[in-house]
């Protein structure tokens, strides 16, 4: 399923953050592993529902297209989730106050509630992963993961103007 990552040279790339960082998005894309944690988060739970609660977590409030998109799904399968997650009480459609023709997506209290125990998991992950790192390499983990986002938002916000 991964790569080793003791054969990024055969793989071609040259910077040694390129594997282990795909790698990373590899297993966290993983349906399996969205499954899993979604599952031990609630049970029943798929990955996309997961998805969509841990989403509109980080986002707020968003209209279904955007969620979509953000999701790399299409229109149907947000629909799908949606509906079954509106069912479960654990997401409301609401007007969009910018565009009475518009609609947005949105956490019910029920909803965040399992949004935070989602996020609750992914901490009790990564602190299992890193259980046998020193404190001053988790803080410099963090801080260049960091800067490391910020320079991947900043080149999409770039591309998309």
């Amino acid at each position: 399923m991964s790569a080793n990552i003791e054969d990024a040279g055969d793989l071609g790339y040259r910077n040694p953050i390129a594997l282990p960082l795909a790698t990373l998005v590899e297993l966290w894309s993983a349906a399996e592993f969205r499954s899993r944690l979604s599952n031990d988060a609630l049970e029943g739970l798929g990955g996309t529902d997961g998805r969509v609660l841990w989403e509109l977590g980080f986002r707020g409030r968003v209209r279904p297209g955007v969620l979509a998109r953000a999701m790399g799904i299409g229109a149907p399968s947000i629909s799908k989730a949606i509906a079954r997650l509106t069912d479960r009480g654990f997401i409301e459609v609401v007007p969009d106050p910018a565009d009475a023709r518009a609609s947005l997506v949105a956490l019910t209290g029920e909803g965040r509630v399992v949004a935070r125990e989602l996020y609750r998991v992914g901490d009790d992950l990564i602190a299992r992963l890193t259980s046998d790192w020193s404190d001053a390499d988790a803080r410099r983990a963090a801080h260049l993961l960091t800067r490391l986002a910020a320079s991947a938002r900043a080149m999409v916000e770039c591309e998309a103007e």
